[in-house]
């Protein structure tokens, strides 16, 4: 329990859990101990945490040893210059949020943020953050992020000179906070994020839980920085770093009952391994022809982790499977959707794991085609017609297979966009105009909403849509990327032939909306930005340039960011 706000006792004593003299100017218990006296005036004006555990279900993280529920907060009126950091927690670490999908860091971010002084590292480094997502929010360019990111900084670096700090949650949670910083202002520079941060958390792995009592959160913390390699190192291709690999091979990989993000987890060490292989032996590009001992291998090899994914969909709990809505329910006509079906997921957070789990299939099929067009070549030297005949007749179902996928992220763009189309503002929480398909259809036997959100449905159905306004954009802005920069990538097979007729450019639209909504500044045609509607780009080869332009860029800065 946290309150810091009616109790009259200085700072230092609050700390120390001890009952304070409230003696002027310094506390008589403060000066017999020769402490320094904190002083009476709040460091915790800006948020107010109390005992609403009975309105937010059964959903905990673990913190310190013990069990604890995340914490509800009241937000002051968002015209005041305080309300960065309850708006950010609120929209982003609260709601919608589940220890079941936890990647590890939202979800254990609120507890351990409350337990820090206001001038830790953490509290400032997510300060900056929190100050440059609300930014974003108000279309202003206030120098506060900036501000508080060189506060956090050099906070941070006091922090890591005692060694005791280096395996705590909380001096991870610091480093993984800046990390997002940076790649926030990348993507809006569209421009490469630098991965020191990201190296510096990986540093600490093999000091995690030294020195530092809190085990459970440190164990949630390392995962979210294993999570973020594994990520990073399947955008740029790599093997994982040392660092990283020596970790999981010396400790095991996210071993957590019931969560099946961690177990995804697990199987993606696999595909970035894979991929990095292939990639080194200069398959995609068609430089390389292998002997047939080792295409087989690597045939094999790839066939067992698509059967892992493959098994990893099938284990999943029955509420996180996708409802599919069709004409059939009535979905507004303002709504964009594909081949006139959507699908609505329990939170955005469930939704994206979705589409991280396709787009690693989606990486497996271009590696399964590459070592068929290999095979095909030998087939074509031997001409063995019976084998090249089997091959064409994989090639299909691969192109299949290739098109489900891609299908399926086209279903969810409406889950996380509804008909919004106009850059986000505050406004649009209140928004009555905004619409989304699953406030309207909550899943099966309107259980969804239960499994993360309040008890009371109307408060239920107003926290499914604000985190869906919040966090929505951003969890589809990586998937339709990633799409899109399949097709513009050089090497390997041409995978916009595989798309479907007319469905390049549905992706392209709908990546195009996603950063009018962010209001994400274009590299080209910039008169075409922020005019609230997609229909004043009229040349199509203008789109295609500025949306591979965009894509490239955001691609860039969101390398160290969770996702596909």
């Amino acid at each position: 329990m946290v309150n810091r706000g009616r109790s009259g006792g200085c700072i230092t004593c609050k700390e120390r859990r001890v009952k304070c003299d409230e003696a002027r100017p310094k506390c008589q218990a403060c000066q017999r101990l020769q402490l320094h006296c904190g002083g009476y005036k709040t460091k915790y004006a800006n948020l107010k945490f109390k005992d609403q555990n009975h309105k937010f279900g059964t959903q905990s993280v673990v913190v310190r040893g013990a069990t604890q529920q995340n914490r509800a907060y009241n937000l002051r009126p968002l015209s005041e210059t305080d309300t960065a950091v309850p708006f950010f927690l609120h929209h982003y670490a609260r709601i919608g949020r589940d220890i079941s999908s936890a990647r590890g860091f939202f979800e254990v971010l609120i507890p351990i943020y409350c337990s820090q002084r206001q001038d830790s590292a953490l509290s400032l480094a997510v300060s900056a953050v929190a100050s440059q997502v609300l930014s974003i929010w108000r279309h202003d360019n206030s120098p506060l992020p900036q501000e508080a990111y060189a506060q956090a900084v050099k906070c941070l670096r006091r922090t890591i000179q005692d060694r005791r700090e280096w395996g705590n949650a909380a001096t991870m949670l610091a480093v993984v906070s800046l990390q997002l910083f940076e790649s926030i202002v990348a993507i809006y520079g569209l421009r490469p994020s630098t991965q020191i941060h990201h190296n510096g958390a990986l540093s600490f792995l093999p000091f995690a839980n030294a020195g530092d009592n809190n085990e459970g959160a440190s164990a949630y913390v390392r995962r979210f920085i294993l999570h973020t390699e594994i990520c990073s190192a399947i955008h740029q291709g790599r093997q994982l770093q040392t660092i990283a690999s020596s970790w999981i091979g010396g400790n095991g990989l996210f071993t957590v009952s019931g969560n099946p993000s961690a177990a995804l987890d697990a199987i993606g060490v696999s595909v970035a391994r894979l991929q990095a292989r292939h990639l080194k032996l200069g398959l995609q590009s068609g430089r390389v022809t292998l002997s047939p001992e080792a295409l087989s291998e690597c045939i094999a090899e790839t066939r067992r982790v698509d059967q892992q994914l493959l098994t990893w969909a099938q284990c999943m709990p029955d509420h996180w499977q996708p409802l599919k809505l069709t004409n059939g329910w009535n979905i507004d006509s303002s709504i964009p959707v594909y081949q006139s079906t959507c699908e609505i997921y329990p939170s955005c957070q469930i939704a994206a794991i979705w589409n991280l789990w396709r787009i690693q299939r989606i990486l497996i099929v271009k590696i399964k085609l590459s070592l068929l067009d290999a095979t095909l070549n030998t087939w074509q030297s031997d001409f063995e017609c019976d084998g090249m005949s089997s091959n064409l007749q994989e090639l299909a179902e691969l192109q299949h297979i290739l098109q489900e996928l891609v299908d399926g992220v086209c279903y969810s763009v409406p889950f996380y966009l509804g008909n919004r189309s106009k850059p986000l503002s505050i406004a649009d929480f209140a928004d009555p105009t905004i619409l989304l398909p699953s406030s309207h259809f909550p899943g099966r036997n309107g259980n969804w909403n239960k499994q993360i959100y309040h008890h009371d449905p109307r408060v239920a159905v107003d926290e499914h849509r604000r985190h869906i306004i919040a966090q929505g954009p951003w969890h589809i802005m990586s998937p339709l990327s990633r799409l899109l920069t399949f097709c513009f990538e050089e090497c390997g097979p041409p995978m916009r032939t595989f798309f479907r007729p007319g469905q390049y450019e549905w992706i392209r639209d709908q990546f195009l909306r996603v950063t009018t909504l962010l209001h994400i500044p274009p590299v080209e045609a910039s008169t075409h930005y922020g005019r609230g509607s997609l229909s004043k780009i009229l040349d199509p080869r203008s789109s295609d340039t500025m949306a591979e332009n965009l894509a490239t860029g955001v691609r860039k800065g969101a390398i160290f960011m969770s996702g596909p």
